[in-house]
């Protein structure tokens, strides 16, 4: 099959992007990241103006401005597609580009946590997906869309793959890990405060926590007694190797539609602890063990870990059961296939 070339407009600094775009530039395709923010790894068009706010001095005229820039951008490297993510900002641009097939992506929170509590981007985040060819949607956010007047022909499921060759067990230590970042959304604080009553009890359990955000430094200052080691961002493979010896990982997120760490969890045969939402009700009736809590209850996070850590019973059955789960639907070389197949179905229709 002929490669191609591909715009994605999204945040550089996205885990989720900057794994896609290096496994579409290992595949040959010719790929450039459009980001509003001013990274080193992409083409900048920003600043934004914030979406969310009306009453703000030439707010349409801005917007246009913002528009513009990205579409001379996007005119100079002539792809053959344009893959907008997150339909409250990179998507909301990319769907205003014309003379190129686009493809929007909903990723989550632009649904659950913005477009459902403002009406302007409620209408921003229609608007992008009638702006576009067809939009990539998690599964579990597909009825919303069609409850929102999204016709059911224009919206393509899926989620986001896992390398299961890098994401493995490993020899399993006294070790929890947490990788969601430090954004309120996160619930890092929740995380926090289950450290500081594991620790008094069990001080031997080493924690990971990894990621950066706008949280660090006041969690950082919460937890200096503690057994706890900040990595920052790390690699792909460095995030797989803390998992792959990890015997539990934590996933406390107050809302989420794609969880990534609990995909990467399963595939290192980890216990996974999640925070009690749709997103990871999921497989609750699978093989695989998933320990839920009330996200706002450090408690119940903290008796979850204490019973689990030293449980050979859940952690045998992680191991047996989390791997295969992930290589039979979440594999990455087919989910990333499937997406290829998209552009390319896009691409012959425009």
């Amino acid at each position: 099959m002929g490669k191609m070339k591909i715009a994605l407009v999204a945040d550089a600094n996205s885990i989720h992007i900057s794994r896609w775009f290096n496994w579409l530039e290992e595949q040959g395709h010719i790929v450039k990241i459009f980001s509003l923010g001013d990274t080193p790894n992409s083409h900048f068009f920003g600043p934004e103006p914030p979406l969310d706010r009306t009453l703000i001095t030439n707010f349409g005229s801005k917007i246009r401005k913002t528009t513009k820039r990205l579409q001379n951008l996007i005119d100079d490297f002539e792809p053959d597609l344009v893959h907008g993510y997150f339909l409250t900002n990179h998507g909301f641009y990319a769907s205003r580009i014309e003379n190129y097939p686009t493809i929007v992506q909903v990723m989550g929170s632009d649904l659950l946590l913005h477009s459902e509590n403002s009406w302007l981007l409620s209408w921003i985040f229609k608007n992008s997906i009638k702006k576009s060819c067809c939009v990539i949607s998690p599964p579990l956010l597909i009825d919303k869309l069609k409850q929102m007047g999204i016709k059911e022909k224009s919206i393509f499921p899926n989620l986001i793959g896992i390398d299961t060759d890098i994401f493995k067990p490993l020899d399993k230590q006294d070790v929890v890990v947490f990788s969601r970042g430090f954004e309120e959304v996160y619930n890092p604080s929740t995380v926090a405060e289950a450290i500081i009553k594991i620790s008094k009890k069990k001080p031997k359990i080493k924690f990971y926590l990894a990621g950066e955000g706008t949280l660090r430094k006041e969690i950082e200052s919460r937890l200096v007694d503690t057994n706890v080691e900040f990595t920052g961002q790390l690699s792909e493979i460095e995030l797989a190797k803390i998992m792959g010896i990890s015997k539990i990982v934590i996933s406390p997120t107050f809302s989420d539609s794609i969880p990534l760490t609990a995909f990467e969890a399963m595939s290192c045969g980890s216990v996974l602890i999640a925070s009690d939402i749709p997103a990871h009700r999921q497989w609750e009736n699978s093989n695989y063990p998933i320990l839920f809590f009330n996200p706002n209850n450090s408690d119940e996070l903290a008796k979850h870990i204490l019973e689990s850590y030293d449980n050979d019973e859940i952690i045998h059955k992680a191991l047996n059961s989390g791997p295969e789960i992930v290589k039979k639907n979440w594999e990455r070389e087919i989910i990333s296939n499937e997406i290829v197949e998209i552009y390319r179905k896009i691409k012959n229709e425009f």
